[in-house]
């Protein structure tokens, strides 16, 4: 199966090996999705892509948690010495 990507002009491709049984799978979702198998894959995957890069560049709240999430961000700073004591332990990462 062949896939292509970008927007306008495609160029790069994207070729699967899969069993026989998923590309029935496939095929008869792409059917009943009134697509091609080719759309519909490309479709799925990038929307599965953006899923799991998701938390990773965008961060999403309800309105109500953002308002408590920014109010927390711009409170006054807290002494903590116990954290600062651990991050001034070694680390295994240190260099001897």
């Amino acid at each position: 199966m062949t896939l292509t990507r970008g927007s306008g002009r495609k160029e790069d491709r994207l070729e699967l090996r899969l069993e026989p049984a998923n590309r029935r799978l496939l095929d008869e979702a792409a059917a009943a999705s009134s697509m091609s198998t080719s759309a519909f894959v490309l479709t799925h995957a990038t929307e599965a892509a953006r899923e799991v890069l998701a938390d990773r560049t965008r961060f999403v709240l309800p309105d109500d948690r953002w308002d408590a999430f920014v109010q927390l961000l711009e409170r006054e700073e807290r002494p903590m010495p116990g954290l600062a004591a651990f991050l001034a332990r070694p680390s295994v990462f240190d260099e001897e």
